[in-house]
């Protein structure tokens, strides 16, 4: 299966999730990015959504831009999602090169970055609502390599990956990339006392 497939496959599940309203948590919510509450979370995805699509469109991304959530996500994000999958689907979409953020790498790694985009932060919005999300495993295999292969880079940057966080050998393959980033499998909006 093509990494193309494997986006509007995650583009699916993440498009499933954010159709129903309420299911992402209060606009105010916590996630378990640090950084973000739902609603920035939601913005954040929205701009690296678009970005990639100006990407793998050889288009350049003006330096300084910044989308902001004018609708709730019920309403943007299917419609954004979709038209990610197609730019991702178009004939010569992952041949040669693309800029991702003032970076030169080939299609297919910028492909893989969107994929984990979309894993790690659908699982994020998923857990900010109190739920969870499930990925093909396929989708996840994909984007667990892409994690292993970014975490050295990534760690510890600004907006890169936190500190790892350790879970069981035996810990399933979503729970092993969340980890990896730095978010801990067992978050949860309202922890016990």
């Amino acid at each position: 299966m093509s990494i193309s497939e494997l986006i509007s496959r995650a583009a699916g599940t993440v498009t499933e999730l954010v159709a129903e309203p309420g299911r992402l948590g209060p606009r105010d919510g916590r996630t378990p990015c640090a950084d973000f509450d739902v609603h920035e979370l939601c913005e954040h995805l929205l701009n690296s959504m678009n970005i990639s699509k100006t990407a793998v469109r050889r288009e350049v991304w003006p330096d300084g831009r910044w989308l902001e959530m004018d609708q709730p996500p019920w309403l943007k994000f299917p419609a954004e999602l979709a038209s990610l999958t197609e730019a991702w689907s178009a004939p010569g979409a992952l041949d040669g090169e693309v800029a991702l953020k003032g970076r030169t790498i080939t299609a297919k790694v910028g492909a893989g970055i969107t994929l984990m985009e979309l894993v790690v932060h659908g699982w994020d919005l998923a857990r900010a609502g109190g739920g969870d999300i499930r990925f093909d495993d396929d989708v996840l295999a994909v984007a667990m390599a892409q994690v292993e292969r970014l975490s050295g880079t990534l760690r510890g940057r600004p907006g890169g990956f936190g500190p790892q966080v350790l879970v069981a050998p035996d810990a399933n393959t979503l729970d092993r990339i969340v980890a990896l980033t730095g978010r801990d499998p067992l978050w949860h909006p309202h922890p016990a006392p």
